[in-house]
């Protein structure tokens, strides 16, 4: 007769008190507030705004071209906006407009070489950044931060109709 190993029941999720669930919400806030106010402040020699930057970032990230839509979409301001904001970056020499293949309506925005040599400028500030935030936090504390936040982020994400 084989004996079986004693298994303990699965923990059951409790449910979180609302105060500490309030709490998270403005600590996240703060967080990222607190995050991009150092960033504008450390990119602040760069002379670019935050929409600027954010901007060349969302470009970056994109592969060097967006649609104008998907640009707007990305920083989260409306067409308008975007149209202002896009207009100042290429009187600045940071991006052009080029026509949409098959769409003469629709322009993609494209970074420029002096905005490339930003991107990586502003990506080697954002990546000191970084490393001043988490000093101090344990690898294994990282990932379990970085698993948690990408938990919350799914959550938030499956909630959207």
């Amino acid at each position: 007769m084989q004996m079986q190993a004693h298994r303990r029941p699965a923990a059951r999720a409790q449910p979180v008190p609302a105060e500490r669930v309030d709490a998270l919400g403005l600590l996240l806030h703060s967080v990222s507030k607190g995050w991009r106010a150092e960033l504008d402040r450390r990119l602040r020699p760069l002379g670019l705004t935050r929409a600027q930057w954010q901007a060349l970032f969302a470009l970056s990230r994109a592969g060097g071209t967006l649609v104008q839509r998907e640009l707007s979409e990305w920083l989260e301001i409306g067409a308008p906006a975007t149209v202002a904001l896009v207009d100042r970056m290429e009187r600045d020499g940071l991006v052009a407009r080029t026509t949409v293949p098959g769409d003469r309506r629709r322009n993609a925005i494209v970074l420029t070489p002096r905005a490339r040599r930003l991107v990586t400028s502003i990506q080697a500030i954002a990546r000191e950044l970084r490393r001043d935030v988490t000093n101090g936090l344990t690898h294994d504390e990282m990932d379990t931060l970085a698993a948690l936040l990408g938990k919350v982020r799914a959550r938030i994400e499956g909630l959207r109709p």
